[in-house]
């Protein structure tokens, strides 16, 4: 029993941790031209092989990262080492490098390794004048693609550039001689350094070169010990101030240690129009500029992840861009942009080593105007108040607020009433939120001198804000102010700003009189023109339709003077005139014949093949010359549908095979909508009249014609007694 259960046990183990643990295996196999990383997926086992080619001669360097595992390596099947966390040595043999891991703990892991070293790297820095092989550096182009928002230092993300061979560079330094590696650089790049793996201690030192002079950049990456990025990432970010090259010197205190430099440019960016309605997220190294376009109540927010990141910005105010503030944007923590009044854009630049920011925009207008409210009404009557936000006054519940950022402690709204002259208007204004530290103002203007007819100031009284006042038609003001505001802070410094709500009820008092002025003599005269020509415009559809109708029944009595129209249809057919011609004649008959009787219309054709009738339908049938067709083999059919009584909906043609295959409707003129062997006519009143050509596709000898829908309401159907038969004889 106990030798069942343990297994059980493993096999539960392994498909919980299926939804929690992913492993991974860095592999780095380089040569003295580089590094090439892949990547390998662990399987969910209790043991994991996993193999690299090397040549006789070269060096590898393999580290586990699995403190509870057993390992073993072997080449060419032959055991070398076992049961350690990091394994380092030279190939004695040409052949395949095997690693076997046993996980029974099943630990998290990734191995890290670099496999088939060898290098001839110079052992002389260059002078800045002199001639150089450099490394091709790996060039990122896309910033957002670069900055893995998951690692804590804002590294680049091992995913999207796993498989560029040239960000890794390898080595071994077997001397204890150091050695030197270069790269071509332009201003305003970002170099992004990490120790990738090391066997032992290793110094990476860097120096910039052009032409004529060097620069020491310092210590870029350096470890004591046996390392790798997994086991203790390790990244910095240089940033180039010219054109020219870096030249890294490797060294190390221990004889035959196996390195990975990982290398990877930022290019600097160009600056960057963003829409703050789209956009959610800013990458950058370095420097940054963006612009965004926006209007003076949108104030953008940004919040750094993980590091600081310092800033400057500018206002676009007249075409001019006016500095509006600079400072320090403290990571994992919001921070607002307010541009200055009266602009239309701001310009951003960015600056930190490495940053990624999460972008939001706020609106801090008043009563969703897209302005600011004023703190104080126009002077003159002259002025263009239109920036002042309207206060709709009909019963409408509205919020504005006070930013506090921006120094805004009052705002005012424009009233417009618009109404009949001498007519009275009672308007009542409350206001709900922090009550007690607002005052309100309502304000009458004379709109001949723009004096103020009367004002009234009210603050709280017996726990509520609000002021009534009764007024003229025209232009008037409502002011609401912060009282005792303890906040005096430079402009764009954040405060948290204090709502408010505004409920407005409005009555007429008075309605006044009507104002009425004389017409002009022109716009009589005109006026009655332009109605006349205006009248005679909507006539001439109506003379259109009248002009049809009336051709449409003098082709109708044609027809019926010459009856037997399907034998004059044949008789055409047999002169060699072309079958489309006769389409075209056919169609034109079965649109005319509809505004003929019953009996008349159905004379017309000739002799019926079906002749059908109750005390609320009729049904005839007609079978036609076989060379009309559209399509050959297709049996061609006249069925003209008479309501005689009651209103049809959703009324249906359904032409039924009584044996044999079912038939299928090639086409149908007029057009219907039709399917497989159904026709739909939809809605028919009584007195409607329809005849309609149809051609019929199929193997069948006949076909049985029936009318489904329904009438008055109720279901119903008829079907014609009589069965067509495509052939005579049948």
């Amino acid at each position: 029993m106990q030798g069942v259960v343990r297994p059980l046990i493993l096999i539960i183990c392994l498909l919980l941790s299926l939804t929690c643990l992913t492993f991974e295996s860095l592999v780095s196999n380089s040569t003295n031209n580089g590094h090439l990383d892949e990547k390998l997926e662990i399987q969910l086992s209790l043991e994991n092989d996993y193999t690299w080619d090397i040549v006789l001669g070269n060096w590898y360097s393999i580290q586990t990262n699995c403190m509870t595992c057993t390992s073993t390596l072997s080449l060419n099947d032959v055991e070398l080492d076992s049961n350690h966390t990091s394994y380092f040595g030279q190939a004695t043999e040409n052949g395949q490098l095997k690693l076997t891991i046993e996980n029974s703990e099943q630990e998290v892991f990734e191995i890290s390794a670099s496999v088939d070293i060898n290098d001839n790297y110079p052992q002389i820095r260059p002078a800045p004048s002199e001639s150089f092989e450099l490394y091709n550096a790996f060039q990122c182009l896309e910033t957002n693609h670069c900055i893995d928002v998951n690692s804590p230092i804002l590294s680049s993300s091992r995913t999207e550039l796993n498989n560029d061979e040239n960000k890794i560079i390898s080595g071994v330094i077997d001397n204890q001689q150091a050695e030197f590696i270069g790269f071509e650089v332009t201003l305003g790049d970002t170099v992004e350094f990490y120790l990738e793996h090391s066997s032992s201690d290793v110094t990476f030192e860097a120096f910039f070169q052009n032409v004529t002079t060097e620069v020491e950049m310092g210590n870029v990456a350096s470890s004591n010990t046996v390392m790798n990025y997994f086991d203790t990432p390790n990244v910095l970010f240089s940033n180039i101030e010219g054109d020219g090259r870096v030249i890294v010197k490797v060294s190390s205190a221990t004889i035959n240690t196996v390195w990975s430099l990982g290398i990877i440019i930022h290019s600097e960016d160009n600056p960057t129009m963003l829409d703050l309605s789209e956009t959610t997220e800013i990458f950058g190294h370095n420097t940054k500029t963006i612009i965004f376009d926006l209007n003076d109540t949108t104030a953008p927010v940004l919040t750094p992840v993980i590091n600081d990141v310092e800033y400057t910005f500018y206002s676009l105010v007249n075409t001019e861009w006016l500095y509006s503030g600079a400072g320090n944007f403290s990571h994992d923590t919001q921070h607002r942009i307010f541009p200055l009044p009266m602009s239309n854009a701001v310009r951003l630049t960015l600056s930190a080593d490495v940053f990624y920011i999460q972008l939001e925009h706020e609106s801090y207008d008043d009563i969703n105007s897209g302005f600011e409210a004023p703190s104080l009404p126009p002077i003159l009557i002259s002025t263009n108040n239109s920036s002042w936000p309207l206060l709709d006054v009909n019963d409408q519940t509205l919020t504005g607020e006070f930013t506090k950022s921006i120094g805004d402690s009052s705002d005012v709204y424009r009233i417009e009433i618009d109404a009949w002259e001498d007519s009275i208007h009672f308007i009542k204004i409350e206001i709900d939120g922090d009550i007690n530290d607002f005052e309100i103002e309502l304000i009458e203007k004379n709109q001949d001198d723009w004096s103020e007819v009367e004002s009234k100031v009210k603050t709280v009284s017996l726990n509520k804000l609000s002021v009534a006042m009764e007024f003229s038609r025209g232009t008037h003001f409502f002011r609401i102010s912060l009282l005792n505001d303890s906040v005096n802070s430079v402009w764009g410094d954040y405060h948290e700003p204090s709502k408010y709500t505004i409920i407005t009820t409005y009555e007429l008092v008075d309605e006044g009189e009507e104002p009425w002025f004389p017409p002009d003599e022109n716009a009589k005269k005109w006026g009655g023109v332009a109605r006349w020509f205006l009248g005679l415009l909507f006539l001439i559809p109506a003379v259109y339709i009248s002009m049809i109708q009336i051709r449409k029944k003098s082709y109708a009595r044609n027809l019926l003077s010459k009856k037997q129209r399907l034998e004059w249809l044949k008789s055409r057919l047999d002169e060699g005139i072309s079958p489309k011609q006769n389409r075209k004649e056919l169609a034109k008959s079965l649109e005319a014949v509809t505004t003929l009787d019953w009996d008349d219309a159905c004379q017309t054709w000739g002799d019926t093949d079906i002749s059908y009738r109750t005390d609320n339908v009729a049904i005839a049938c007609w079978k036609l010359d076989e060379r009309i067709a559209k399509s050959q083999d297709s049996w061609p059919l006249i069925i003209g549908v008479y309501i005689i009584d009651g209103n049809w909906e959703i009324a249906a043609l359904r032409l039924d095979s009584p044996e044999g295959e079912a038939w299928s409707i090639e086409s149908v003129t007029p057009r219907f909508l039709h399917s497989g062997y159904e026709i739909f006519l939809d809605t028919m009143n009584k007195g409607n009249k329809t005849f309609i050509s149809v051609e019929l596709s199929g193997s069948a000898k006949s076909v049985d014609v029936e009318l489904n829908g329904r009438m008055n309401g109720e279901p119903f159907a008829c079907r014609a007694s009589k069965t067509l038969y495509r052939d005579e004889e049948e």
